[in-house]
């Protein structure tokens, strides 16, 4: 077990482990139709035909909530929910897309490659961690073989290392197929100097420039016929993903002006109370919104936020309540002591997690009676089980007053040095000894009660209903507009694409994109509670795959028609020369002169011109070009000279490219480029 724990700590692997069958049977009630006759919901997706079921995947989701959990001992609030299942989503999505390609392939990993994984001279980075030996720094390869013959003796330690073996091989499967695809792909010698020529390949040329803006807008029409042909031609530039954008008025839930006069009221009686209580641990235990904390601080390590002056008063000193942020708070002095700001110390654990209480206890007693018989610390420092400290002869430097479990920290600061003490905390029994400790000075126990105010139930009520009557009155963006002036609001907006489901800027927004992925345009919300708020929202436009509608994009499409018309408008003015002199005389516009390469398509002072700079490139020196409709206006140019990059280093070009593919691979690549020629349908927001 103690193996598998720490590959558990030591490692973040994207897996989700197979889970319990309990689990499975309530997942598959929750998703699966009903006795009754119910239609069955449809799948989480399809991909290339083959169906995810929603139990598969909740129940792999379940499982990947209860991993980050036990790695991180922390809540999962719903952001970290959605990265989850997002990240479920890839792995399944990817086993199927990438799982075809093995398949086809006959990628696989043998039962021989799997053992080399686990005990081979080179395992896996994670068995290797979990198997090398403390003391030497070497990985026992007998240790792993020794492990798995053992396995039959403990069902459920053989079950985990089973899911670990098979996350090993999933792994080792994806990665042949990957490296299958990096060395796959090569880099001719002509693209080689292609690519090194448009890098350090230099042009010089002349040109002669007339900006858009030489035109007034005023002096170009369009005609309806001319904006629908231009769009038509460049259809293509307006391709659109399916979203739909949503406008939404925010009422946040903050206190009252009635709450906070309530709060003040609490803190003045809680003042005058806590003056003439005697016990004040329990006294904030029972009512402050944090517990009673039993640390003695000195002035110079003050808990952020103390009031300084604290360490000038007395004992049973109360400082008058005060109001920091949204909280009050009410300091007394509990108790002063003299004592060191920081000791020194090292220790000998012995565990009663990998034996029982007696028997660790035993033994910490043994090493207790050892070391007051004379026996050197060092010496015995090799029983300890806390491998880090024990590699250090048991140190564990400097350390300030509450920094350690209670029993410890009680135990290390009331010992003299080179006094062995021996405490007792959740991990067991340890034997102590202070090495060094700074001078006694002043610190004192603040016990503290404090108090956030909260809005209250009428004040909750009352936006609840503030909200409610904007969305009754809600029928169109128009009356939107209204009550958000009527309320005083700004209106906020998000886009939310297909597969989204959280609105972007507000935590815990999962009701509302499920109900805005659903809505039709035009529709309202009724008031959701949001992230600490009420949210009313409006569907303001709803966007299909495909192109944007003209309408949509008409602003876009009518500036580049436009622009099309003042191109040949200017064009006109810029022939009839052989020379680039010629021309400049003939329009009394300065020649220009500028130096490029074909990867940095720049002009200074003008800006990106790639079209400019691609014809100009295609030119031999001394020919004048045709005038060429650029970002900015219309030029026309004229080489001076090209500068050859000369041969390059096909070798180190070709190491950059294969460093490059190689990047792109392990950063999904292959995964994205199947995943777009997939044939799938992705339900994922009618279930989340």
């Amino acid at each position: 077990m103690a193996i598998i724990g720490k590959i558990r700590e030591r490692s973040f692997l994207v897996l989700i482990i197979i889970g319990i069958a309990i689990l499975a049977f309530v997942l598959t009630d929750l998703f699966s139709a009903k006795s009754n006759g119910q239609q069955a919901p449809p799948s989480i997706a399809e991909i290339n035909g083959q169906q995810i079921s929603p139990q598969e995947f909740e129940y792999k989701v379940q499982k990947g909530y209860e991993n980050y959990q036990k790695q991180t001992q922390q809540e999962l609030d719903e952001r970290t929910k959605s990265s989850i299942r997002e990240s479920v989503w890839a792995e399944m999505s990817s086993d199927i897309l990438v799982g075809e390609q093995l398949e086809e392939l006959g990628i696989n990993v043998t039962s021989k490659e799997l053992m080399d994984l686990v005990s081979g001279d080179n395992p896996h980075p994670q068995v290797r961690q979990a198997f090398t030996d403390p003391n030497t720094g070497q990985f026992n390869s007998n240790a792993v073989i020794q492990f798995l013959q053992n396995l039959d003796n403990d069902e459920a330690t053989k079950a985990q290392w089973v899911d670990f073996e098979q996350a090993l091989k999933r792994n080792h499967r994806m990665d042949k197929y990957n490296t299958l695809v990096k060395k796959g792909i090569y880099t001719p010698s002509a693209l080689a100097k292609v690519k090194y020529n448009e890098n350090n390949g230099a042009l010089a040329f002349k040109y002669v420039y007339k900006p858009y803006a030489a035109i007034e807008d005023s002096a170009v029409d369009l005609t309806e016929s001319e904006i629908s042909s231009f769009y038509k031609k460049t259809k293509s530039e307006y391709e659109q993903k399916a979203s739909r954008k949503i406008a939404y008025a925010y009422f946040p839930i903050v206190p009252s002006s009635d709450d906070q006069a309530e709060a003040k009221q609490w803190a003045d009686k809680m003042y005058g109370d806590f003056k003439t209580n005697s016990n004040d641990s329990t006294f904030v235990n029972a009512n402050s919104d944090a517990g009673f904390i039993p640390v003695y601080y000195s002035k110079s390590n003050a808990p952020v936020g103390a009031d300084t002056t604290l360490w000038d008063q007395d004992s049973a000193y109360v400082a008058a309540a005060k109001l920091i942020g949204s909280t009050w708070s009410i300091s007394k002095v509990k108790a002063i002591k003299m004592a060191p700001d920081s000791v020194k110390a090292r220790h000998i654990l012995i565990s009663s997690q990998t034996r029982t209480r007696e028997a660790a206890e035993k033994t910490a007693d043994s090493v207790m009676m050892a070391l007051q018989s004379g026996a050197s610390f060092d010496s015995l420092v090799v029983l300890s089980n806390d491998e880090v400290s024990a590699e250090k002869g048991g140190d564990l430097d400097w350390f300030a007053e509450g920094m350690m479990v209670k029993p410890f920290n009680d135990a290390a600061f009331t010992a003299e040095i080179g006094e062995y003490k021996k405490a007792e905390s959740q991990f067991g029994f340890h034997i102590i000894e202070v090495t060094e400790k700074l001078e006694d000075v002043k610190k004192i126990q603040i016990a503290k009660i404090t108090r956030e105010v909260l809005p209250s139930k009428a004040t909750y009520a009352d936006l609840f209903n503030q909200a409610n009557s904007f969305s009754i009155n809600v029928a169109d963006m128009e009356s939107f507009a209204v009550e958000l002036t009527k309320n005083n609001l700004q209106q906020r907006s998000a886009i939310l694409n297909e597969t989204d489901n959280l609105v972007q800027g507000l935590d815990a927004s999962r009701d509302l994109a499920r109900w805005s992925q659903e809505a039709k345009e035009g529709d309202v919300s009724e008031a959701k509670d949001v992230d600490g708020a009420f949210v009313v929202a409006i569907v303001e436009n709803i966007d299909t795959e495909g192109f944007s509608p003209l309408e949509k994009v008409r602003n876009r499409v009518e500036f580049l028609a436009r622009q099309e018309k003042k191109a040949d408008m200017l064009g006109k003015e810029l022939v009839d020369a052989s020379e680039i002199s010629a021309l400049a005389t003939k329009t009394g516009i300065t020649v220009e002169n500028v130096n490029v390469t074909f990867a940095s398509p720049a002009i200074a002072g003008i800006g990106l011109e790639p079209k400019v700079v691609g014809a100009a490139w295609s030119l031999t020196p001394g020919q004048l070009s045709q005038p060429i409709a650029g970002n900015n206006g219309v030029f026309v140019v004229s080489v001076d000279k090209k500068v050859d990059a000369g041969e390059p280093n096909l070798s180190e070009i070709r190491l950059s490219e294969a460093r490059g593919i190689a990047t792109k691979v392990d950063n999904g690549a292959v995964y994205n480029a199947l995943k777009e020629k997939a044939d799938l349908i992705d339900n994922r927001t009618k279930f989340y």
